[in-house]
């Protein structure tokens, strides 16, 4: 018997379970963004997508596994960005400012859901957990620095890991303000500062 599953593709039954699961995300979070993270259950979610309760603990066994696979949904756009501006051959702390543009704005296209979660405290509790730095970051100071751009006796775990925390810790001061300020020039304002001491 011949498959007819292409090499190296997903299986029809793999697609499916991707789909499901991609549905589910984009459910949950309009819920969170409509009507509040409290106040969205299981049932709720598997109901608006057309899934048994049991399907939905399946792939997320935690309300905020849901949160979690939202920023790592974002942190693949940024992968997305950082090969483009590879590509491009744009140098390291230019790439590394696109990819905190691109981030902002994310952030301000889905403000009222973010606000939500971090008004909740659920936000912060799953960067708390260890969200990880996105791996576009990390990707680009590597790449900075095998160009000479930005120094190679720096950790470019330590540079990455920076570059994320200042953009989480101004995201939460972005928040609690009620963007009313540019998150866009906070952040860049603080790679300038950090760029400072890594570049080469």
């Amino acid at each position: 018997m011949t498959s007819t599953t292409p090499r190296g593709g997903p299986d029809r039954r793999e697609q499916r379970r991707i789909a499901t699961r991609e549905r589910l995300l984009t459910v949950a979070l309009e819920l969170f963004a409509t009507q509040g993270y409290a106040g969205t259950t299981y049932d709720h979610i598997a109901a608006r997508a057309d899934v048994g309760r049991q399907t939905a603990f399946n792939h997320f066994r935690r309300k905020e596994d849901f949160v979690a696979a939202w920023i790592e949904r974002r942190h693949a756009l940024m992968d997305q960005r950082a090969a483009a501006d590879t590509a491009a051959g744009r140098p390291a702390a230019q790439a590394l400012a696109d990819v905190l543009r691109e981030l902002s704005d994310l952030m301000a296209e889905e403000y009222t859901l973010a606000k939500g979660l971090f008004d909740g405290g659920v936000l912060q509790a799953v960067f708390g957990s260890g969200t990880g730095t996105p791996r576009a970051i990390l990707a680009t100071v590597e790449r900075g620095q095998a160009a000479g751009e930005i120094r190679r006796d720096a950790d470019a775990e330590a540079v990455a890991d920076l570059i994320a925390d200042a953009y989480v810790t101004a995201v939460g001061r972005w928040l609690a303000a009620g963007g009313d300020h540019s998150l866009t020039d906070t952040l860049l304002a603080r790679l300038d500062v950090l760029a400072a001491g890594f570049a080469a």
